[in-house]
């Protein structure tokens, strides 16, 4: 599982995919998930997606903030941040707001940053 203090903050996950559980198909949430198991599937989240150490993910995210310490094989969209945690490996594309890689994570992919001119001067 994830250490104490990445998850402190964390009040309560509406939805839990479970250490044992493989879930195939697209998941469309309104809440926080967090993710033990396996999906393979995309990943359509308007909260924050928390994925633990040895989950693992075959599908596309599009969250608003994602905590990663499993494995995802897809592209993945943060309107938030993006962190990769130590264990985290993703093998895609990523479009994020903001971006944190822990040393020992892995990425592969192309990297897009979004730019809004925030606090641009005209």
């Amino acid at each position: 599982m994830f250490g104490k203090k990445e998850f402190d903050a964390v009040d309560k996950f509406d939805t839990l995919i479970g250490a044992g559980s493989v879930f195939e198909g697209n998941i469309k949430s309104d809440g926080t998930i967090r993710i033990d198991g396996k999906i393979v599937g995309d990943l359509t989240i308007n909260g924050d997606v928390y994925i633990s150490p040895g989950a693992n993910i075959k599908g596309n995210i599009n969250a608003n903030n994602i905590h990663n310490a499993g494995t995802v094989d897809g592209n993945i969209q943060a309107n938030g941040i993006l962190r990769l945690l130590p264990t985290s490996k993703i093998n895609g594309d990523i479009i994020v707001e903001s971006f944190i890689a822990d040393e020992g994570g892995v990425f592969n992919g192309k990297c897009t940053m979004k730019t809004e001119n925030k606090g641009a001067k005209s």
